[in-house]
Parts: C-alpha cells; structure tokens; sequence
C-alpha cells in the first residue's frame, strides 16, 4: 500500500525556483527516485508516492500539500473514464 503526496501548480508552486527547492529536498531527505518514493506529473499537478506512510507524512506537513492514499485513487474520474486498476469503464451521464 502506498501513500501519495499530491503537490498542484499553484500559485505559491508557479516558479521554477520553488520547484527546484521541492524536488531537491525529496531527493537530499530520500533519496534519488525509485527506492523510498516515485513521482509522476501532468498539467494540474505532481505526485510524490511513497511506500512508507510516515515519508509521505513528512512530505506532506513540510510543502503543506495533500496526502491520497490507494483507497481514494482506486476511484479517479478523468475526462469521462473511470480506472479501478484492472479494468477501465466508460461513464454516461444521464440527466
């Protein structure tokens, strides 16, 4: 079971320098990707996924960023598809 620390291009993340600084400090606290966390991005934000949720806590409470955990990423509706993590389904809004 994994934790993710969800961090969004917001506003107080809109620079390169403020980029910089989490990132570095991900890798000088655990190290290089791969072994104590993994990332992931797209054009609304960027996950940290931490196998250890005590890691992903400190992430958390040091850039104030949200934390998912597996149960609620089971579910993600995006454009239209819904992913279980075996199977893929599409939705049909009926009003």
């Amino acid at each position: 079971m994994t934790t993710t620390v969800r961090i969004p291009w917001s506003r107080e993340f809109e620079n390169e320098k403020m980029w910089n600084e989490v990132c570095a400090w991900a890798i000088e606290k655990f190290g290089l990707p791969g072994d104590r966390f993994t990332t992931s991005a797209n054009v609304e934000y960027m996950d940290f996924v931490f196998p250890d949720d005590r890691d992903a806590l400190m992430m958390s409470l040091r850039w104030n960023a949200k934390t998912i955990c597996d149960d609620q990423l089971t579910l993600e509706l995006v454009g239209g598809i819904v992913n279980d993590g075996a199977s893929r389904f599409r939705v049909k809004k009926v009003f």
